[in-house]
C-alpha cells in the first residue's frame, strides 16, 4: 500500500468518525423560533433558557397562576417550592407553560401583590414581548349651567389609563431594549445591511416596517438551542 493510499484512507476514516458527531448535534438542537418548545417550569436566569433547562419543573412547584391569552400574559399570586419556601419574584427570570416562554416583569410594571409574566410572542435571536400597565389618575370635570354655559360645580373623578409597552430581548445575553428604532439598531449592528435599512426608515415607515425588520433579522441570524 503506497503512501498516497494510506493518506486517503486516513482522511476517509476521519470523516466517518466525525459524521456521527455532526448528526447527533443536528438531532439534539433546534432553531429557536415560534415552533420551539421550551421545557415547562421555572427559569431563574437567561442561562436556564439558553440551555432549555428549568431550575424547577411544575411538578416541584405550588402556584396560584392563570394565563390571559388575550393579552399574551400570565399572572401568579404566589409561586413556591412544594414543602418549602415561596420563590421571590425578583429571583424568577421567566417561566414556560405548554412550551411557551414568558418573561417575568419588573415590579414597577405590576400590581404590588401579583407576579406578572409577558409571553415572548416572537422567539429568535431577538425576542419580542408586549404588555399593558393600568394606572389611575384624577381628572377634573365640571357641570355647566345650560342657560349661561358657565360651570357651577367642579370636582375630580378617577380615570383608568392603560399604558402600552413593547420590548425586545437579546436572547444571546438577556439584555432588553424598548422596541423602537433606536432600540432595534442597538441589537442589529452585526447585520450591516439591515442596520442601514432600519436607520434610513422615516418616522412614518417605522410603525409599518420595524416589526418586519425584526423578523428579517431573526431569519438571517438563527440561534439553536437544545431540544
Amino acid at each position: 500500500m503506497n503512501l498516497l493510499m494510506i493518506k486517503r484512507l486516513c482522511l476517509l476514516g476521519g470523516g466517518l468518525l466525525l459524521l456521527p458527531i455532526i448528526v447527533l448535534s443536528q438531532q439534539d438542537s433546534m432553531m429557536l423560533d415560534k415552533d420551539f418548545y421550551f421545557r415547562d417550569g421555572i427559569y431563574l436566569n437567561i442561562q436556564d433558557f439558553q440551555s432549555n433547562q428549568p431550575a424547577y419543573s411544575w411538578d416541584e412547584i405550588e402556584a396560584q397562576l392563570v394565563t390571559v391569552p388575550s393579552s399574551h400574559s400570565a399572572q401568579a399570586d404566589y409561586i413556591k417550592i412544594k414543602g418549602g419556601e415561596e420563590i421571590n419574584a425578583d429571583d424568577i427570570w421567566g417561566i414556560s407553560l405548554n412550551g411557551m416562554p414568558y418573561i417575568c416583569l419588573a415590579s414597577e410594571y405590576t400590581d404590588q401583590n401579583t407576579i406578572v409574566f409577558a409571553a415572548l410572542q416572537v422567539r429568535g435571536r431577538l425576542c419580542y414581548y408586549a404588555f399593558e400597565k393600568k394606572r389611575t389618575e384624577w381628572v377634573e370635570i365640571a357641570a355647566y349651567n345650560p342657560l349661561t354655559g358657565r360651570p357651577f360645580r367642579k370636582g375630580k373623578v378617577s380615570k383608568e389609563i392603560k399604558e402600552s409597552y413593547e420590548y425586545i430581548l437579546n436572547f444571546s445575553n438577556g439584555t432588553t431594549e424598548v422596541f423602537d428604532k433606536p432600540g432595534l439598531l442597538k441589537f442589529i449592528a452585526d447585520d450591516e445591511q439591515l442596520w442601514r435599512t432600519v436607520n434610513e426608515l422615516s418616522p412614518s415607515e417605522v410603525e409599518q416596517k420595524l416589526y418586519k425588520c425584526l423578523l428579517i433579522y431573526d431569519d438571517r441570524n438563527p440561534v439553536f438551542l437544545p431540544k
